[in-house]
């Protein structure tokens, strides 16, 4: 077995993740500093929660969905989606500006993808190598979004001075389709299917074993939580509207209210 750390399909896989958590921190910075500069924190704020709602919400369907037709054609077209909505609404803003309603828009339809997305990247390891390599995988992914966490808000914030919220969506779309190409040149293994019959369980059955073992299980549920939340920065009003906010909103911006 080649170890994770110099087969090509995992550091594929890496390369894909790294890229999807770069994208969505540059993302959140971009939403955060246009709903600021367009209507203030306080609705910057209430943006950021109509993306985390359905992403909370629908986190563990996505998981259930993930497995019922594979995780690496959901991983797939879920960031097609994100990729679309991403590029499409930086064109939007570009050519009309940023409208408040185009940002809450935005954030829903992007927070119900993550929440199939991200369930199915988390998924395919185990279809990438043996099991004896994947603790070194999860060790890789554990840097990586360190990595992503370090270098997606300084690079954010060069991207939203020089081209503001449309350039800065822009680049998390271009960053979103580095992931995509790099999802589909990752090849997974076979995963045996269930078989048919009285064994099978539906995916209602699914999704209910899975919150039983939720409310069953304490520290899974704080753990999941803390993923929902905190696995990405998601800047706030206050920190996009100082020195990026100077630098990028021009004779027509707004005062710093920090």
């Amino acid at each position: 077995m080649t170890a994770a750390h110099r087969d090509a399909n995992v550091l594929r896989w890496l390369g894909a993740y790294t890229a999807s958590v770069t994208g969505d921190v540059t993302y959140f910075l971009a939403l955060t500093w246009a709903a600021t500069r367009t209507a203030g924190p306080a609705q910057a704020g209430a943006v950021l929660a109509a993306g985390a709602v359905p992403r909370a919400l629908l986190m563990l369907g996505g998981g259930v969905v993930a497995d019922r037709f594979g995780a690496r054609r959901v991983v797939v077209v879920s960031d097609l989606v994100r990729c679309a909505v991403i590029l499409t609404a930086a064109a939007f803003i570009w050519l009309a500006g940023a409208q408040l309603w185009l940002l809450y828009v935005l954030a829903v339809v992007f927070g119900t993808v993550d929440a199939l997305f991200m369930p199915a990247v988390g998924a395919l390891p185990p279809q990438l190598t043996g099991q004896d390599q994947l603790a070194r995988v999860q060790g890789m992914r554990s840097l990586s979004i360190r990595f992503s966490n370090a270098v997606g808000p300084m690079a954010g914030a060069l991207v939203l001075a020089a081209g503001g919220a449309a350039g800065a969506f822009g680049a998390s779309g271009l960053l979103f389709c580095g992931s995509l190409v790099l999802l589909i040149a990752v090849r997974v293994r076979p995963v045996p299917h269930a078989p048919a019959g009285p064994g099978r369980t539906t995916a209602r059955q699914d999704f209910r074993a899975g919150l039983r073992y939720l409310r069953e299980n304490t520290s899974c549920r704080m753990s999941r939580a803390s993923r929902t939340s905190c696995s990405r920065r998601q800047p706030s009003a206050a920190s996009v509207s100082g020195p990026v906010s100077r630098a990028a909103a021009g004779p027509r911006g707004r005062p710093r209210t920090g």
